[in-house]
């Protein structure tokens, strides 16, 4: 049958199926593709539906990534809060939920929007409609995100405006090779409303598993959304549709029906903090600041603050024009032993961009206070003065002044940037620096180091002096003096319970401080035997190249002499091979110590510390039976900031060593995959292997100090015993990766590999 009779046929079931009541709309496209294909005087192009499958594995990389753009997708509907709720997922096959309070979607948006391909949306409408927030969701990628996720999607999505509710289901596996993707169909039903507005996504049959560390990066790559502070709550009537409430995103663990919180904003980033500082304005005019650390052991104390500029001491002038005044803030030192290991780098980064004081008025932000080119409070200016010698610059702080201001006493300049210079702006201004500045020099205190630059006297306490001076403080307090008799026996008994209180949290203080001295102790008592060792081998590697030459001369001799007889001139083979294994270790190391020895900072090419990385263990490789795959590089110019070139060394040969060790476990053939890339403002190494794993609730352990799997072997232990380790090798490779401020942790291992080490440097 020619293609015009085929045709002819095929339009004769097309009428045939149209007319019908109940026709199939999906028999319907089917048919006039098939007519559409068949024309001889066109061609047209057509779509496989594998292509979404395809599309979703090359649009978006990782699962984070992934989980990303559809928070994002909240964010851009206007949503003030999105939860992710993981249940099962620890492997693949769980179910992951998103599930927003945004404006949700009609059917029209979710058959033009979501449904389609490449929908242009955001192109025509690039502000949110509500909080006209630029939209950060990358243009179509959220459907493919889901498909990235998971095999199955199920879409429930309400509006103000309807009654009812619309639910989709999408199976991912439907869209199979040699399908066309017209001919697929995904069935839409209404369904009861569940809340007012919002869209829910149900992501089953997770195609990887997720640990809790992944969760966390998400919360990091989507920060940027987050509006640090939200505004203080108001009252119903109060709340204007266009006042942005903020934008949170909440993680949780579905745990047999309880809700297990895993990221939370405070814990994320204020609980780092080294201090909490806050201000107000009394009705009465009367100024106060409060502070409270608990890392400093500080409970919140008050204090009293008038508004007279030349005698600090004066606490009693009011502030008249700014009563009702309110401002937090959260104070950070850039001390990395001042954060949780992995937190230090990210919460810098994310200081040095968004840290600041920023002005609500009236619910409104009021710019340019608080961006980063802006010094409102003059703290920049007063950092640079060196006067005070806390560190207070602006990106030291996250804050938020509210400024209820009903009278109008600030006015917003003509261009809207900024409010007029008046007494009213110039009092507030007053208020919040003084109180800063006092609250950290009075953490500057605290932590025992000079205040001022005119400080006189000042003699650093060791903390056993600090112990035994607020011991000795506290007896003067309760002991009565020798001519006072008027003393209540009561209260005195009162007092002295109190400081047995006292001292015995005293004591257990000393035995806690007593306990981190001794694990610093045992640390530094470590390093400083293997720095010796350090310099040991060095010596013993300059040495041992003396004789090399005439390892390699005698070799050959016996080569030629044996070469008549098959066995010997074998064994004479493999003993040629490992000399020349044990001289690609030498030269390595001995150029490793030589280099360290200058101390020379340099940008580091990975490519160049990899390779010569790989070409050194080549034979040990061999001799261990491991399979190492070829390196894959991503990106060009892989260079970090300035660092040692031997602190490369180190890093490999520990990840090597552990690796070797996991796979010697795992008795299985062993393979080794290394990957180097760059991603925004860094560069990347991941190291993996398929041996036995890392526990998950080892993940965070690993990193510390002395902390090891491993047993001490001498000489005469086997294979698998001498593969030992100190439990300093990790936490040698986190102290070199930190110093550069940069990142290591586990990450989620591909294929078939069972643990993968990224580490993150900042790139040149």
């Amino acid at each position: 049958m020619d293609n015009s009779n085929k045709i002819k046929e095929l339009k004769k079931k097309l009428s045939e199926e149209i007319v019908k009541e109940d026709s199939n709309n999906n028999l319907i496209i089917s048919l006039s593709n098939e007519i559409a294909n068949l024309d001889d005087n066109v061609v047209r192009f057509s779509v496989d539906a594998g292509i979404i499958n395809r599309l979703g594995k090359e649009l978006v990389g990782k699962q984070e990534t992934a989980v990303s753009e559809l928070i994002k997708n909240s964010y851009d509907a206007d949503a003030t809060e999105v939860n992710l709720i993981f249940e099962n997922a620890w492997n693949k096959g769980g179910i992951l939920t998103i599930e927003d309070n945004g404006h949700g979607m009609n059917r029209g948006q979710l058959v033009n929007g979501f449904m389609r391909l490449s929908s242009s949306d955001k192109i025509h409408n690039p502000v949110s409609e509500k909080y006209k927030r630029q939209k950060a969701g990358r243009k179509g990628i959220g459907r493919f995100a889901t498909q990235r996720l998971g095999d199955k999607l199920i879409i429930i999505t309400q509006t103000a405006q309807l009654p009812e509710a619309l639910k989709v289901i999408v199976n991912w596996n439907d869209f199979a090779t040699d399908k066309d993707l017209l001919t697929i169909s995904n069935s839409i039903e209404f369904v009861p409303k569940t809340k007012e507005s919002g869209t829910t996504l149900i992501i089953e049959g997770l195609r990887e598993g997720w640990s809790d560390s992944m969760i966390k990066r998400v919360y990091r790559y989507t920060s940027e959304l987050l509006q640090p502070f939200p505004l203080s709550k108001k009252k119903e009537e109060e709340k204007e549709n266009s006042i942005d409430e903020g934008f949170k995103s909440n993680y949780y663990r579905n745990d047999n029906g309880n809700l297990i919180a895993i990221v939370d904003e405070e814990k994320a980033i204020f609980q780092h903090a080294l201090a909490e500082i806050e201000g107000y304005i009394l009705d009465d005019g009367q100024g106060c600041w409060a502070l409270k650390s608990d890392k400093l052991n500080f409970p919140q104390e008050i204090y009293a603050i008038g508004n007279n500029e030349k005698d600090k001491d004066d606490t009693s002038t009011p502030f008249n024009l700014i009563k009702g005044v309110h401002f937090k803030a959260y104070y950070f030192l850039f001390d990395a032993k001042l954060f949780a290991p992995g937190t230090f780098t990210f919460i810098k980064e994310l200081l040095y961009e968004k840290g600041g004081i920023r002005l609500y008025r009236n619910g409104f932000r009021v710019l340019p206070y608080g961006e980063e080119s802006d010094d409102w409070l003059g703290l920049d200016k007063s950092n640079n003065r060196n006067i005070i010698l806390a560190q207070h610059p602006n990106r030291n702080f996250f804050g938020f002044v509210e400024l209820n201001d009903v009278s109008e006493n600030f006015e917003e300049t003509s261009s809207r940037e900024g409010l007029i210079e008046n007494d009213h702006l110039n009092e507030l201004e007053s208020f919040v620096y003084r109180s800063l500045t006092s609250a950290v020099m009075k953490i500057t205190a605290l932590r025992g180091k000079k205040v001022t630059a005119s400080q006189k006297g000042y003699k650093k306490e060791n903390a056993s002096e600090k112990v035994d001076n607020a011991i000795h403080e506290i007896k003067e307090l309760i002991v009565p003096k020798t001519n006072d008799n008027s003393q209540d026996s009561s209260n005195q008994e009162e007092k002295q319970k109190k400081a047995e209180s006292i001292f015995e949290k005293i004591k257990q203080a000393r035995e806690e401080e007593k306990a981190k001295q001794q694990e610093l102790i045992d640390e530094i008592n470590m390093l400083r035997i293997l720095a010796g060792l350090g310099l040991v081998i060095g010596e013993f590697v300059h040495e041992v190249q003396r004789f090399l030459p005439g390892f390699d001369a005698d070799i050959s001799f016996l080569k030629n002499a044996v070469k008549d007889y098959k066995d010997v001139y074998e064994r004479t083979e493999l003993l040629e091979t490992n000399v020349k294994s044990f001289s690609a270790y030498t030269s390595y190391f001995d150029k490793t110590i030589s280099r360290n020895v200058h101390r020379e900072l340099e940008p580091i090419e990975l490519r160049d510390v990899v390779r010569n990385f790989e070409s050194v263990i080549t034979n040990d490789l061999k001799r261990a039976s491991i399979k190492m795959l070829p390196t894959k590089y991503e990106g060009y110019d892989l260079f970090t900031v300035p660092m040692h070139p031997s602190e490369w060394a180190s890093i490999l040969f520990n990840l090597y060593t552990n690796s070797k060790k996991a796979i010697k476990r795992s008795k299985s053939d062993g393979e080794i995959f290394i990957k180097c890339g760059k991603e925004d403002n860094i560069v990347y190494l991941e190291f993996s292997d398929n041996g036995d794993g890392i526990p998950k609730e080892n993940e965070e352990n690993i990193f510390n100090a002395f902390y090891t799997t491993s047993t001490v072997s001498n000489h005469t232990a086997d294979d698998a015993t001498a593969l030992t380790g100190t439990g300093l090798g990790l936490k040698i490779i986190r102290d070199i990766i930190e110093f550069y401020n940069g990142e290591i942790y586990v990450s989620t291992p591909t294929d078939s590999f069972n643990t993968t080490i990224r580490i993150e440097i900042p790139k040149k």
